[in-house]
């Protein structure tokens, strides 16, 4: 039986950093990953006829997010700029909606909410630009809606209470409503209305990409990693089981799978780099007062798709959202090579979408088992199925004339003028070179980002999780990533659950300059 200081099981970003700092601290680590071929968890880039193609995360916010983007800094790894969507607006009829509604489109619709609910004058955004990490934890704690804790509450029942939004007003947002809204899902009030209390700040605001793709963070990670003496990483390996070599003794003995057959590892400590569905999964593994608590947060399915054209039929710089509500999508983005670069003429549209978009798409995914990466030129019907979404649009586009939202070229107002429905779809199938499908509410990840449950004091569960036992006294067991922490959907959660974390094992710095006095627990 090998033994290990330190084992890490998953290799994400919370496990590839907690291994940076412990290994950087002297600890000797060994990092386990699932997959044989592929590090980053969710972060998944893939190269699409010379595209950047982001599977998983693709845009940032460095400026609110302080430790991304110091890990950024810190491997060298470049930002920038990230054009976000512009709003398509719908025409919906307001006749029903009471008079202060009225006129609002559904960002305006949830700011509103949010700002009846705390108590606030909706244009009050001042108020917003002011708040602070301290702010939001005592927010989390102590705020209230009719005498009731948010943290208590569902964030559609909030948004439904008296006083605050109509049920007319909430069906709008919900079906024109910009992302992460979350509806659907009635989460966390308190936490949800933080998340969007972040998003809805003008002062500091930064929106960015990763130069080259987002995996570069995982590459920068894993370099640093790969030459450093304190470090084994051993991909292909997945932890089955663990459990305490001797009861009240802190050594673990780990079962693990691995390419050649199942081996047994001993550790003194072990760190849980894993989201909710693979945790489920080790359950029967944990002290019971941890176990119960793994279905404190909900995983928010996710699914992106993305189509390279040989004939693309829009001009650069077109905007993004344009016809994004006459498919089934929450977002659609259009990307051609700068025109001074452009030889080839192809270009690649991303469709990026939650529920219910995602029950329309996540059928033409092949492997339902274990959908560990994307799957590209595997299932020709999804290229048919875009082809005549898109067909309709631009017959109509080319047909209403120069003054449409989409900027179709020269040729394509041309081309598509003179040809049938069924001649523009075939014309669009056959243009398409390459595609792929993502589809994150599938194993192994069950989700592409997590949310608090409603009744969940989602401090106290990172008070639990951040350091446990099973009655040793030894604390040498903890959970740390994106599900269980005070940033979900960001890789800054990721490593502020990684930082509390490590801020419990002896000989580990944690940088002070980066400690936010609001994330304390107590």
């Amino acid at each position: 039986m090998t033994s290990h200081d330190v084992v890490i099981a998953g290799g994400g970003v919370s496990g590839l950093y907690c291994a940076l700092r412990l290994a950087d601290a002297g600890r000797q680590v060994l990092v386990l990953e699932a997959a044989a071929d592929r590090w980053g968890g969710r972060i998944e880039t893939e190269d699409m006829d010379g595209f950047i193609a982001e599977y998983g995360p693709m845009r940032f916010e460095p400026t609110l997010q302080p430790r991304f983007a110091a890990l950024c800094a810190e491997l060298g790894v470049g930002l920038v700029d990230f054009s976000g969507p512009s709003a398509d607006q719908l025409a919906t009829d307001d006749a029903d909606l009471p008079e202060a509604e009225r006129g609002l489109n559904s960002l305006q619709l949830l700011k509103r909410g949010i700002m009846l609910i705390m108590g606030r004058q909706p244009d009050d955004q001042a108020w917003i630009d002011a708040l602070t990490e301290t702010d939001y934890m005592r927010l989390r704690k102590h705020a209230q809606l009719h005498g009731q804790p948010l943290w208590d509450m569902g964030f559609w029942n909030a948004l439904s209470a008296q006083g605050v939004l109509s049920h007319r007003a909430l069906v709008k947002l919900r079906d024109t409503g910009t992302f992460y809204h979350m509806i659907p899902e009635n989460l966390n009030a308190a936490e949800w209305i933080i998340w969007w209390l972040r998003a809805l700040k003008t002062v500091g605001q930064q929106l960015a990409s990763i130069e080259g793709g987002s995996a570069r963070l995982t590459e920068g990670l894993l370099a640093r990693l790969q030459g450093h003496p304190n470090v084994t990483l051993a991909g292909g390996h997945r932890l089955l089981r663990f459990a305490p070599l001797q009861l009240g003794k802190p050594t673990l003995a780990l079962d693990v799978a691995t390419q050649n057959g199942p081996i047994t590892l001993r550790a003194e400590r072990l760190v849980l780099a894993l989201p909710r569905l693979p945790l489920l999964k080790l359950m029967q593994c944990l002290p019971e007062h941890i176990g119960a608590q793994l279905d404190s947060v909900n995983g928010f399915p996710m699914l992106k798709v993305f189509f390279v054209s040989n004939a693309p039929w829009w001009s650069h710089g077109q905007a993004p959202q344009q016809y994004a509500n006459c498919m089934p999508t929450r977002e659609i983005h259009y990307f051609r090579r700068p025109p001074e670069a452009d030889t080839d003429g192809h270009g690649m549209v991303l469709l990026y979408m939650d529920r219910p978009s995602t029950e329309f798409w996540r059928h033409y995914v092949i492997d339902g088992d274990r959908h560990d990466r994307a799957e590209v030129d595997q299932n020709a019907r999804i290229v048919d199925a875009f082809a005549l979404f898109v067909a309709r649009d631009v017959k109509r586009s080319a047909e209403s004339g120069a003054g449409t939202a989409l900027k179709l070229t020269d040729h394509a107002r041309r081309i598509f003028g003179d040809l049938s429905l069924a001649e523009t779809s075939r014309y669009i199938r056959d243009s398409i070179i390459t595609y792929g499908i993502r589809d994150w509410a599938r194993a192994p990840f069950g989700a592409a980002n997590h949310g608090w449950q409603p009744g969940v004091r989602s401090w106290k569960v990172m008070e639990a999780f951040k350091a446990f036992d099973f009655g040793s006294g030894a604390r040498n067991l903890h959970i740390v990533g994106e599900a269980y922490s005070d940033y979900q959907g960001f890789i800054e959660g990721a490593l502020n659950s990684a930082e509390l974390a490590l801020a419990t094992l002896p000989a580990v710095a944690v940088d002070p300059a980066l400690q936010e006095p609001g994330l304390g627990l107590s």
